[in-house]
């Protein structure tokens, strides 16, 4: 399981037509994205840049945590708490880890058979919070830069869960109004601010029920 943080709006679109969008490494809020190699060599900025521009035309991706507990990613991602986290099943092999690392990586990864896996799924490590997972996804060669693309929901993408932000004025109504599916398939839970640690967690005073 990993879980996809949004805001209201667009999550209960996101169940409405039963898909996520896909972003662009471009337009992602790390200015370090796809840079995690040292750079200060101007041979290795260009191929750098153009590895960059070859990954950003070619790939874009759904990023998800692995966390649904952690209060940053709620406020980052969740619209100070106001949206909701949507918990997919995906296989295990479609999703890419990101490794958080202190330091930038050598030059000599651009010569390593699987650099381009390296420099997607490199970030530096005061992101670690976010225990980020990748699904990766090829863009049509069609697919124009600012062209918004969504990727379905499918076996491979399998709503199963819906915590709705503590601050949410979201009821289990709008999520079901929104997702009609078989009885029992998606479980839906508010959620509220732990008693014991700094965690988000589903308020069992609310009792959970099925989309």
């Amino acid at each position: 399981m990993v879980y996809y943080f949004t805001s209201s709006k667009h999550g209960l679109s996101n169940l409405s037509n039963r898909h996520i969008k896909v972003s662009r490494f471009n337009n992602l809020n790390d200015p370090f994205e796809l840079l995690g190699i040292e750079m200060s060599d101007r041979d290795v900025r260009n191929a750098i840049e153009f590895e960059k521009s070859q990954i950003a035309a070619s790939k874009g991706l759904i990023c998800f945590s692995e966390n649904k507990y952690d209060p940053v990613q709620w406020a980052h991602y969740g619209e100070n708490h106001k949206g909701i986290c949507l918990g997919f099943e995906i296989p295990e092999t479609n999703l890419k880890p990101v490794k958080y690392v202190s330091s930038r990586l050598a030059k000599s990864v651009l010569s390593d058979e699987n650099k381009q896996e390296r420099i997607l799924t490199t970030k530096f490590k005061h992101w670690d919070y976010e225990q980020e997972r990748r699904l990766i996804i090829d863009l049509e060669k069609n697919t124009l830069n600012d062209e918004i693309v969504f990727e379905d929901f499918s076996a491979n993408l399998e709503l199963k869960e819906v915590y709705i932000g503590c601050k949410s004025k979201l009821t289990y109504d709008d999520i079901r109004n929104s997702f009609k599916t078989v009885k029992g398939k998606v479980i839906v839970k508010h959620t509220r601010p732990a008693f014991k640690d700094f965690r988000i967690v589903w308020d069992q005073s609310k009792k959970s029920v099925h989309a």
